[in-house]
């Protein structure tokens, strides 16, 4: 079971009940702190082993017009947290942003990375496939 949240109580809710830490739509340099946190809460509790560490990103590759529907639902789902512009600029939309991502929330110790495609074409599969295995490829 995975929990989620940035409050302490969902925090303590990891440690105490969990199989790990679900962080959702931070940049690794963010996410670090909670997973840090998190790591603390489990050792609190006395969890033998670690955590298990998941870190989401939302992207969208393609053209322009794929990369723009992509904004408008991560605004529209995001519109009732007063937070929607922020969640649209944090889309990564190039495979270089992609890959430096998941290097990044590899780099502060994530098992797993979610990849949120936020543009319903089907084609995103590929695009992501390239940029994260076929880094010359081009789509």
């Amino acid at each position: 079971v995975l929990f989620g949240g940035f409050a302490p109580a969902a925090l303590e809710r990891v440690g105490r009940f969990g199989d790990g830490f679900l962080g959702a739509a931070l940049p690794a340099a963010h996410m670090s702190g909670l997973f840090r946190r998190v790591e603390a809460v489990w050792r609190k509790y006395d969890r033998p082993g670690r955590p298990h560490l998941v870190a989401q990103a939302s992207v969208a590759l393609g053209p322009d017009s794929t990369v723009e529907r992509a904004r408008r639902n991560l605004r529209d789902y995001y519109a009732f947290t007063g937070r929607a512009e922020y969640m649209a600029k944090g889309l990564l939309t190039t495979a270089r942003d992609v890959r430096a991502a998941v290097e990044a929330f590899r780099g502060i110790g994530a098992d797993e990375v979610v990849l949120y495609c936020w543009a319903p074409d089907i084609d995103q599969v590929d695009r992501l496939a390239d940029a994260l295995f076929r880094p010359g490829a081009v789509r």
